[in-house]
């Protein structure tokens, strides 16, 4: 699904208008008529239901007041609310609220006497309200009247349908500017605004629906929009069903450098992502103490017969054997360790590497430091911090990752040519030439020690099968979340194991194949 800034929305909009000579009245009708569908849907029979709007004095109000028309002709008591005096409408928003005074439909200023007392009645005992107050532009904290109508409606029992986008919320952080509407549903026009798909934005969106508003073909063609939602059909391009005739070698030769005496189980579980996404085959370079369990673990896989140095980490000496090795696509860095041998090791291999790989964990570690490790790369490296590692990276704060995620990501893919997967809730991948994916599926039972270290495996293996490295990185942090979903159904969420996700990654991959 295309994502776009309010930018990208409002150049949108003005090249239908200008380019294709699409009214701006059409643009609006479509969009109030598709507020008034959302409602129907909500409340099934429209007529002796009663239906609030607020509208503001911009073009979302307009959207309102088409809203309002097409409610009132189906049956509905329309209770309609200005939030500015209507000699500010201009334009298409002027020419609908001339149509419905035209039509007898009144409504209030709730900037005069005791309005708003008035509204917060009638909003109690409506079935439905419609917050029409603030499009996607907005940049300043909400306040004055747009503020206390907003806190009415978040303390109101009444469902909420936001026009556009829930007012007062940002179209590019999905942060509230200070307050925001909580819908119980939001209807965006034409196409899918960045903001309302990031993880702050999820208490405020409710359900979302991207409304067509006829916007032509050619105007999303043109768009440049380089960002795009990850959603089942995204991904059912991409991972098509086995042929019949296919054998293991078809599936890619996954290689892991993983794992230590201390943390064996991180190998493990890497390597069951990486064979649970349908790796052909997996070998794993391991230190000879992680090898039993790992072995125990996965008879499926093969161990490299490497030695280990002093300490009981995979020796250095090792690298050339490693590096010629015919894997398809590397996973570097879970339970590895962070003693010094180690992290020269890393930084020793990772300019060998021939075949794509995937760092993570304490290859994240390895490299802080020596980012030119990264940017020097011979080949495609998908890199998976969470964000305490991305805020390593880069030296700044967990906070100054998570306020601004997108923008996070985008900019190290550019500075070093990797592909970034930033974890977390709403994962978001970059790509070094500013694509941009950002994923939906997953759940707060996936904050669990180990889930990362199945991810890894799981794009190792569609970068083995020879996937470009974001679409790699996106189908599989589709796959993840789906498998964490499917897991937390059927045990729910606290005690959910980074094993129940590599377990349910299958059932996952069957669900875009049904």
């Amino acid at each position: 699904m295309r994502l776009v800034t309010a930018e990208e929305m409002r150049l949108a909009d003005s090249s239908a208008i200008n380019e294709y000579g699409i009214p701006g009245a059409v643009l609006m009708e479509n969009a109030g008529q598709a507020l008034a569908r959302q409602a129907e849907k909500m409340l099934g029979t429209l007529a002796g239901k009663k239906i609030a709007i607020f509208c503001g004095g911009g073009n979302n109000g307009g959207d309102g007041l088409v809203a309002a028309r097409h409610l009132y002709n189906r049956g509905c008591e329309v209770r309609l609310y200005f939030l500015a005096d209507p000699e500010v409408f201009r334009g298409d928003a002027l020419l609908n609220y001339n149509i419905i005074t035209n039509m007898g439909i009144t409504g209030f200023q709730l900037l005069e006497g005791n309005r708003l007392n008035v509204a917060r009645m009638a909003l109690w005992s409506s079935d439905l309200a419609i917050d029409a107050i603030f499009g996607t532009g907005m940049r300043d904290n909400v306040q004055d009247i747009a503020l206390e109508v907003i806190n009415m409606l978040n303390e109101s029992n009444t469902p909420v349908i936001a026009c556009d986008i829930p007012s007062g919320l940002s179209a590019s952080t999905g942060q509230p500017l200070g307050a925001a509407v909580k819908a119980a549903a939001t209807v965006t026009f034409g196409f899918c605004k960045m903001g309302l798909v990031l993880p702050a934005a999820r208490q405020f969106v409710g359900e979302l629906i991207v409304a067509d508003i006829s916007l032509p073909m050619q105007v999303e063609e043109n768009l440049g929009s380089r960002r795009e939602l990850i959603d089942e059909e995204f991904c059912r391009r991409w991972l098509a069903p086995r042929e019949l005739e296919a054998y293991k070698g078809d599936f890619g030769h996954v290689g892991v450098f993983a794992g230590s005496k201390e943390m064996p189980g991180a190998a493990i579980l890497a390597a069951k992502g990486a064979l649970k996404m349908g790796a052909g085959k997996l070998t794993a370079a391991l230190p000879s103490a992680a090898r039993a369990s790992f072995t125990a673990q996965l008879p499926e896989a093969m161990i490299m017969d490497t030695t280990d140095n002093e300490i009981g980490s995979v020796d250095a000496d090792n690298i050339d054997k490693m590096s010629s090795f015919p894997a398809d696509a590397w996973v570097i860095g879970p339970g590895l360790g962070r003693d010094e041998k180690t992290l020269q090791m890393i930084r020793e291999f990772l300019p060998q590497l021939t075949v794509p790989a995937v760092l993570d964990a304490d290859a994240l570690f390895a490299v802080c430091g020596y980012l030119r490790l990264l940017k020097k790369s011979n080949v495609p490296l998908v890199i998976t911090p969470h964000p305490g590692e991305m805020a390593k990276l880069l030296g700044v704060n967990i906070s100054d990752v998570q306020s601004n995620r997108v923008t996070v990501a985008e900019s190290f893919a550019k500075q070093t040519d990797v592909v970034v997967v930033l974890k977390g809730a709403g994962t978001v991948i970059a790509t070094p030439e500013g694509r941009i994916f950002i994923n939906n599926t997953g759940n707060p039972g996936m904050a669990t020690g180990g889930s990362g270290d199945v991810l890894a495996g799981m794009i190792a293996t569609l970068l083995a099968q020879g996937m470009v490295p974001a679409v790699a990185a996106a189908c599989a942090v589709w796959i993840h979340g789906k498998a964490g979903d499917i897991a937390t159904s059927q045990s729910g969420i606290a005690g959910l194991l980074a094993g129940d996700i590599a377990a349910a990654v299958p059932a996952a991959l069957n669900a875009i194949n049904r």
